[in-house]
């Protein structure tokens, strides 16, 4: 690590750290000016367009932790639960938005904006690995942060064509996918950020680790790394332990001999981060809401097709790049440990394991590694190949490079930017309900954020129930497809309930039934039907603001 470390420069560093100012202010404008161009009578929730619909999840994990609740609950489910979970990323920052008294969503987006020049600076260091020559090193971190797909250009005939359907995953992935590409990563949470972080440095030490002596130390920092990863992404065990595994394999094949220090290095690794995967089986093994939302904890990925347009051009990058290393013989181990990890990658996207669109996590950085090895093996050959000007024209062309970096590698990204300031600019009262509450809502969390029972469940329709755990810190009848068990039958009885004032005393003993202590009743709730709390003696009115109404549940 150290001599890694002694050949990046100053300069350089200088020129990391203002790639890390670029990428917050680029990734931070739309959320500013959601906030401060709300519409009247709104506030700003902090969505965007690009997978919005976990964050509210973490807003309560956030709260819960603010609160004091290490052991966060899920709180967008009614069932009762007798202990939560220890999520260590989430409970840091909200043990942090607790003590300087930060609100959820500031402490969402400041932790999200710390961890940009983290990532940069770990990620330059993984670069660092690969490449000795500092152009291409910013080259490469170039491609990384601003790199991404042909979603753009494929995504209005696919509108028109009406290929999307009903299906919402035949969507070119770098449109849509947090983990496609290290942009949307940046662009969406901390915990995300944190974890391409902490798998490139886990890759890195080991690497390091397997090719020295005496470098137990790198094992268990690896170790520590993976048990404090695993804890809020146990998903990525078998890509860790998969890519390591098929790395040492490969090294010993080379090696033709069994690798014991290295075995033993990755045996560490192993049992130092043990713990928390037991402890994520026990959860799911004792608590019967964990497990069922294990269950129903799928992420599916896109067909194929779609995947191979979310990262376009660089497929061909890839080929390019690995097909140069072998014909030159320049493929080493590094490039192994690239190849294991690609290979696991796309083995565990279309694996039985239901965590397919998780594991398209690290595939940016291998394909834009073997990319630019490629642009850059391919430059060198075509410097001998052409006549000068037309080298100096073709390839040696700052001006004409960028461009064509900008059209073909860069349009999907400006497009997930451009699209949410279009949001929050068109007035539209379809996208309004969407990005911004009314503000009578967030008085309504407030007030119910001051009762000092949370022992019971809160009523209402999708949106308000969807943001109530991280503004008021009750449990929700219904609101999220992954979080909410059996979601799909909770979110017909909230169709019947507000239908009509039919049924009055099954409604009243449905909500009993259920521990529904509060009803929100808002333009939401209108839309659903023609229901009227007023009009019922079981709902009593406790609270109004700017047209939102809470009602008690009588007993």
């Amino acid at each position: 690590m150290k001599k890694i470390l002694a050949t990046i420069s100053q300069q350089e560093w200088r020129l990391v750290w203002l790639l890390a100012l670029v990428m917050i202010i680029i990734t931070g404008l739309p959320y500013l000016a959601g906030y401060f161009f709300a519409p009247n009578g709104f506030t700003y929730n902090g969505l965007h367009a690009l997978s919005p619909g976990d964050i509210p999840v973490y807003y309560s994990y956030i709260n819960q932790a603010r609160s004091g609740e290490i052991f966060v609950k899920n709180l967008l489910t009614p069932e009762p639960q007798a202990f939560g979970t220890l999520n260590i990323w989430w409970a840091w920052i909200g043990q942090l938005a607790g003590i300087f008294n930060l609100p959820v969503i500031l402490a969402f987006q400041l932790s999200r904006l710390i961890m940009i020049p983290v990532f940069l600076t770990v990620a330059y260091i993984f670069i660092a690995y690969f490449f000795s020559d500092r152009a291409v090193r910013l080259t490469a971190l170039i491609f990384l942060l601003f790199s991404s797909g042909l979603g753009f250009y494929v995504a209005a005939p696919i509108d028109a064509l009406g290929i999307e359907g009903p299906d919402p995953y035949r969507w070119p992935i770098d449109l849509w996918l947090t983990e496609a590409n290290t942009f949307n990563t940046l662009y969406q949470t901390s915990h995300f950020i944190a974890s391409i972080t902490l798998m490139i440095l886990i890759f890195l030490l080991m690497a390091l680790a397997f090719e020295s002596r005496r470098k137990m130390v790198y094992a268990a920092v690896s170790g520590v790394l993976a048990l404090c990863y695993f804890n809020f992404h146990p998903y990525y065990f078998p890509v860790i332990f998969g890519v390591l595994g098929l790395y040492l394999f490969g090294l010993m094949l080379r090696a033709n001999r069994f690798l014991w220090r290295e075995a033993g290095y990755l045996i560490v690794v192993f049992l130092i981060s043990l713990p928390s995967v037991i402890y994520h089986f026990w959860l799911i093994g004792a608590s019967p809401v964990i497990g069922q939302r294990a269950i129903q904890n799928v992420t599916n990925i896109s067909p194929f097709i779609f995947v191979v347009l979310g990262y376009g051009l660089l497929w061909l990058g890839f080929i390019l790049g690995l097909w140069f290393l072998w014909h030159q013989k320049k493929f080493d181990r590094r490039h192994w440990l690239l190849l294991s990890w690609f290979i696991v990658d796309i083995v565990l996207i279309y694996s039985p394991f239901p965590f397919h669109s998780r594991y398209t996590q690290g595939l940016h950085i291998i394909l834009v590694i073997f990319t630019v090895i490629g642009l850059s093996e391919l430059g060198a050959y075509l410097r001998t190949r052409l006549k000068p000007a037309t080298y100096d024209f073709w390839i040696n062309n700052s001006v004409l490079l960028i461009l064509l970096f900008v059209i073909w590698l860069m349009p999907s990204n400006l497009y997930s930017v451009g699209r949410d300031f279009y949001f929050i600019f068109s007035n539209s009262p379809a996208i309004t309900t969407k990005l911004f509450l009314p503000n009578g809502l967030f008085d309504a969390y407030a007030w119910l954020a001051t009762q000092q029972s949370r022992a019971g469940v809160v009523f209402g329709a999708d949106i308000p129930l969807k943001f109530a755990p991280g503004f008021s810190g009750h449990a929700v009848y219904a609101a999220h497809a992954h979080e909410t068990l059996f979601f799909g039958s909770k979110a017909a009885y909230i169709q019947w309930f507000f239908l009509d004032n039919d049924y009055a005393d099954k409604k009243h003993e449905f909500l009993l039934a259920n521990n529904i202590s509060y009803l929100i009743y808002s333009d939401y709730e209108k839309e659903l039907g023609s229901f009227n709390p007023a009009l019922h003696k079981y709902l009593h009115e406790v609270f109004s603001s700017q047209g939102v109404t809470v009602y008690q549940v009588v007993q």
